[in-house]
């Protein structure tokens, strides 16, 4: 049987999909196919069907819950349960469950355990297999809420893809690593844009810092531009930092590219007057062409769902992300 014959056969097996998903599966079944013409060596092979193995079941995970906005919790695992900051992040994570946000976390002790205990059985765990044998945390429903990864990277695809929003409790090299992956995707459009919260006690003097070196530093020597710094807030409540994540989505729903257009889709129009006001604040979004008002692009007619929801469509260079998301904060603060 030759290659030809199996691709045949495989695209008759998946038939049943829309062809747009056909053609999809096609190029996944493709590549595996080409893994056993390339012969990448044993070692490739086990990495390319352990990823694999571990994006399948993930999707399986979250899909009965995909209509539920999720909140991931960042943070150290080095925390003990009688310390201040478990006790702040397990509360926040309890009022996140009141305000019908599910929680995800990395399923481990510390922080981790925090947001799964407060959230009780809301809580995913995507716990990460380490040589010592890290566990999951006991919070965790091992049934329907536990995923267990080989690979950092395919465990931080789903703590970031699921994700309504971040928050960012202390920690070591790993809450760092994560926070300032999680900055540059959203600093390069690599990902939705959805809020960021970096979560202390009053006082505790960890982020406070850290947004000070950012400004005095990073800022005043050229390495980012000021409007990154509206790419993440600062918190010491966990009410206040629920707040700022609901305020997000007051009026602003999603987004989406097409093409060199982007199409924002709100819940609510805003005025002419607010709309002439968001083209003469926002410069750096506008030189391309104003944004207006729209209905939703010919593109976007594959998310049905979505079609009842007003938009506003400029054409936007994908290079000032810190200005879109203050973009978004305008959108939410019209008073409509």
């Amino acid at each position: 049987m030759d290659w030809q014959e199996i691709e045949t056969q495989f695209k008759a097996l998946s038939s049943a999909h829309s062809p747009g998903r056909q053609r999809i599966l096609t190029d996944i079944f493709r590549s595996a196919l080409k893994l056993t013409q390339d012969s990448p060596g044993t070692l490739n092979l086990k990495i390319s069907s352990s990823v694999l193995k571990e994006l399948r079941y993930s999707f399986k995970k979250f899909a009965p819950y995909k209509h539920l906005p999720k909140i991931t919790i960042f943070g150290s695992a080095r925390i003990p349960p009688e310390k201040p900051l478990y006790r702040m992040a397990k509360k926040f994570a309890a009022e996140a469950v009141k305000r019908n946000y599910m929680i995800i976390t990395g399923g481990g002790p510390g922080i981790m355990a925090a947001g799964n205990e407060g959230a009780e059985n809301y809580g995913f765990g995507l716990n990460i297999r380490l040589p010592w044998e890290q566990s999951a945390n006991q919070f965790i429903d091992t049934e329907k809420h536990l995923i267990n990864y080989k690979y950092f990277f395919t465990r931080k695809l789903f703590l970031v893809k699921e994700a309504a929003a971040f928050v960012f409790f202390p920690g070591g090299f790993g809450t760092f690593d994560e926070a300032f992956e999680v900055l540059t995707l959203l600093q390069t459009g690599k990902t939705n844009m959805i809020p960021v919260v970096f979560m202390e006690p009053k006082g505790f003097g960890f982020w406070a810092p850290m947004a000070k070196f950012m400004k005095d530093v990073m800022l005043k020597k050229g390495f980012i531009s000021k409007s990154d710094q509206s790419l993440y807030h600062t918190f010491n409540s966990e009410a206040d930092a629920l707040d700022h994540i609901a305020h997000f989505y007051r009026n602003y729903h999603s987004m989406r590219f097409v093409g060199d257009k982007a199409s924002i889709r709100i819940q609510r129009e805003l005025t002419p007057a607010h709309l002439k006001k968001a083209n003469q604040l926002f410069p750096t979004l506008t030189h391309l062409g104003k944004i207006v008002a729209s209905a939703p692009l010919p593109e976007e007619e594959n998310e049905p769902d979505l079609k009842s929801l007003p938009r506003l469509v400029f054409p936007f260079d994908r290079k000032d992300f810190g200005s879109l998301r203050s973009l978004i904060d305008f959108i939410n603060d019209c008073k409509l």
